[in-house]
């Protein structure tokens, strides 16, 4: 069983939490899965210490059973056909609730019914932008594929390759590697006996079709419905292949084109025939600087790589801090010092401790004298002169009348204040005068997840975007890159929109939960490239003293 198989499960029963109403115990769920996915080992009872027992236990028990009781439990009380609605893409499960108790709709055919006939915009509870969601949810479920966030198809593939590269080489190609943020297959490049390769994996996860094959290829689909292409390659030419079908097409047809005037030769199944030991080594006999996946989209990159003229992007071990985590103040599952031991691990020289202010009720925001308190013992842990350094901070409710939701008297106490909005305005003009107002307070560092979308859940908010990253722009606040799975947000294309609209720096938080969540930076950092950041551009990189006085810009 892999780790995917396990966060899946997690999911599941997090899902099923919500549609019996227990929210916190549903969140400790959904956090523990994202954690599982990430992780660098197989799970197991000694490497999950860090998660809250009951869910250690679960765990233990879908190792040993390939299920949890909890899970079961819940299915035997709740009905299957509200299960059935809740589990459509996209679908909150308080909007499942509504739909089969207001509605009395208890299956697909029945929702299909409503949304074709307009009964639901028709519902004051509803609307016109539900049924749209409705919409949108219904042609996914129809697919024959399932749609991934780049974080589910890195994840997936991780779980995947831990277990197969002890027998084979294989590396993760196509969209996933590039960093694309929704994806529709994962590719592997794939060297070593392909029969016996098959087995393994038959044995591995549960395949549900078998599509194409020939010689050199196999495409099956899971239980998940999820496609997975596998191309298998002499090991000689692995490099040149995993170049090849890591894409993108354009960027592939281009450096067959450069190939081909250089003398090489290319493979039926369309790669270059050159050796090497890495993919530099390809790069350079091309007459090429290596170019990072993230970037090779048959544009720009081609001739800055001929010319040696490719800007250095940021990589993981640039980044000296994480600027958005949440300790068990507000909602999130561990303590300040058991945050701050995992993040010593990473090497990292400061963390942010932002937990949510006072008004976030359904995120238990902190009050006034918790927040005191959480001060103290940062205060405390940072005596002990080593490193990280935790910086005092805050999630700050952006109000209806754009206000921000902290105590002028505590002000100053912070290190750094992120704004945020998770309360919505009906129009584009409310939403983006809420958060120029905030921007221009003189009172905040950062804007998290600036668009507020929450993927196959929730659309970005009706928002001016050019106007807020000018706003940003001029008045040094940092748009946060935020790498929370089901968020990406900012996405890599908004992030280049915002430096043509001349901001000049950003900022990236895991959102993390619990110890666990720190390890998004992994795949996030994918986002970043994706998206030309240098080590310049993100204040994450800064030495601790320049990003004091960064921040210090806030009340001076």
């Amino acid at each position: 069983m892999t780790n995917w198989d396990i966060a899946n499960i997690l999911l599941q029963t997090k899902l099923l939490l919500l549609l019996r109403g227990e929210k916190e115990l549903a969140a400790k769920y959904e956090n523990a899965a994202y954690t599982i996915g990430i992780l660098d080992y197989p799970a197991n009872d000694k490497g999950i210490a860090f998660l809250p027992q009951i869910i250690q236990s679960d765990i233990q028990e879908i190792l040993n059973t390939g299920n949890c009781e909890a899970k079961e439990t819940l299915e035997k009380e709740i009905p299957k056909s509200l299960r059935g609605i809740a589990n459509l893409p996209g679908m909150r499960a308080p909007d499942a609730i509504k739909l089969y108790e207001k509605l009395q709709i208890d299956s697909i055919n029945d929702l299909k019914r409503a949304v074709s006939s307009c009964e639901i915009k028709e519902k004051k509870e509803f609307g016109i932008r539900f049924e749209e969601q409705l919409r949108r949810s219904l042609i996914e479920y129809e697919r024959d594929f399932k749609e991934l966030t780049l974080f589910e198809g890195y994840t997936y593939a991780k779980s995947i390759m831990m277990f197969l590269n002890k027998d084979f080489t294989i590396k993760l190609a196509g969209s996933v590697r590039r960093g694309k943020e929704l994806v529709n297959n994962i590719d592997f490049v794939v060297a070593g006996d392909k029969e016996k390769f098959k087995k393994i994996l038959n044995e591995l996860i549960s395949i549900k079709k078998t599509g194409k094959e020939n010689q050199n290829f196999v495409s099956i689909k899971d239980k998940y419905n999820i496609i997975l292409n596998f191309y298998f390659v002499p090991h000689e030419y692995f490099y040149s292949a995993l170049i090849y079908f890591t894409g993108s097409k354009i960027y592939s047809k281009i450096l067959n084109e450069i190939g081909k005037v250089k003398g090489f030769n290319i493979s039926k199944e369309g790669y270059l025939l050159i050796e090497g030991q890495d993919e530099k080594q390809i790069f350079e006999k091309l007459g090429m600087q290596y170019t990072p996946p993230e970037i090779r989209e048959g544009g720009e990159e081609i001739d800055l790589a001929i010319s040696n003229s490719l800007p250095e992007l940021i990589d993981e071990k640039d980044i000296k801090g994480d600027l958005h985590i949440h300790s068990n103040f507000s909602d999130g599952t561990n303590s300040i010092r058991e945050i701050k031991n995992e993040a010593s691990f990473k090497n990292y020289t400061f963390i942010a401790i932002t937990d949510h202010s006072q008004s976030l009720k359904i995120a238990r925001g902190v009050s006034k004298e918790k927040l005191l308190k959480e001060f103290e013992i940062i205060d405390k842990i940072n005596m002990d002169g080593d490193e990280p350094v935790l910086l005092k901070g805050i999630e700050a409710e952006i109000n209806m009348d754009g206000t921000l939701d902290v105590e002028m008297d505590l002000e100053k106490k912070f290190d750094i204040i992120i704004g945020a909005l998770h309360a919505f305005s009906k129009t584009n003009y409310e939403n983006t005068e809420r958060v120029k107002k905030a921007i221009e307070s003189g009172l905040i560092n950062v804007i998290a997840h600036p668009t507020g979308r929450i993927i196959h859940v929730r659309e970005a908010m009706p928002l001016n975007f050019d106007e807020i990253s000018k706003a940003a722009s001029k008045n040094r606040v940092t748009l946060e890159i935020n790498l929370f799975p089901n968020r990406i947000d900012l996405s890599s294309g908004l992030v280049k929109e915002a430096r043509r609209n001349g901001l000049k720096y950003f900022s990236i938080g895991t959102d993390a939960h619990n110890t666990g969540h720190l390890n998004f930076m992994e795949y996030g950092i994918k986002i970043l490239r994706r998206s030309w950041v240098k080590r310049e551009e993100l204040i994450n990189t800064f030495e601790l003293k320049e990003l004091r006085e960064f921040l210090w810009n806030r009340k001076h």
